[in-house]
């Protein structure tokens, strides 16, 4: 028997949104069990149930490790360099609609740290985040299994002598090389998801740079750690 088009198409809509819409109802219903037994009152009356309600925790911070790309857009600028570095991403919600979301404002402040026979490198990277998280990691007190974020913000990059620079004469012979540092400005935006695995909690965290920065040096990052709430 061959089915129309339109049931096929509302058969498979109903297929996917079921898991889910289950899935959120019974979030609700482990939240509202969890609320009733810290607030024994909380089923008589919705305000005395606001007014009873333990604040919840809205800063929360984690721990990554992972590696950095920088790689200039013009290919005459160089190769680019790979570094690993280590982060630290403190965030604070301050927009929480309900108990599956939260938009927060935070950072992921990177460092590394690299020697070898040509010398030091030290990396410095500062993001300023807006980011929307749903499910875990939306606020610290979240027991979902899984969570998933993204965002956008502005970055400063410093590198110490990450630019070869070279003087010229007038014929076109090099008279000397020497070094700069990288000191750039740029719009980039972050993408990740938090998940609860053996009872730890896992932070897989990817952001790259949006549009050109300001020493057109792209920078990409990917870093792996775990939530300290």
């Amino acid at each position: 028997m061959r089915w129309p088009l339109g049931i096929k198409m509302m058969v498979g809509l109903l297929l996917l949104v079921a898991p889910v819409e289950t899935w959120a109802q019974g979030g609700a219903i482990d939240r509202y069990a969890a609320g009733s037994k810290r607030n024994p009152r909380a089923g008589r009356s919705g305000s005395s149930a606001r007014m009873e309600r333990t604040p919840r925790p809205e800063f929360m911070q984690e721990l990554t490790t992972g590696l950095y790309w920088y790689q200039p857009t013009a290919t005459s600028q160089g190769p680019g360099l790979l570094l690993q570095g280590f982060n630290y991403s403190p965030r604070y919600a301050f927009w929480s609609p309900n108990d599956l979301m939260s938009v927060t404002a935070g950072s992921n402040l990177g460092l590394a740290l690299q020697w070898s026979n040509f010398g030091s490198l030290f990396m410095v990277n500062v993001p300023l985040l807006l980011e929307l998280n749903l499910g875990r990691g939306s606020l610290a007190d979240r027991e979902d299994a899984v969570g998933f974020f993204g965002g956008l913000g502005l970055e400063y990059n410093f590198i110490n002598n990450f630019w070869l620079n070279q003087e010229v004469d007038a014929f076109g012979n090099i008279i000397r090389e020497y070094q700069s540092n990288l000191n750039q400005w740029g719009l980039m935006y972050s993408a990740g998801a938090r998940v609860l695995l053996g009872g730890r909690p896992y932070v897989l965290r990817f952001s790259r740079s949006l549009g050109v920065p300001s020493e057109n040096v792209r920078v990409t990052h990917v870093g792996l750690g775990t939530s300290l709430y």
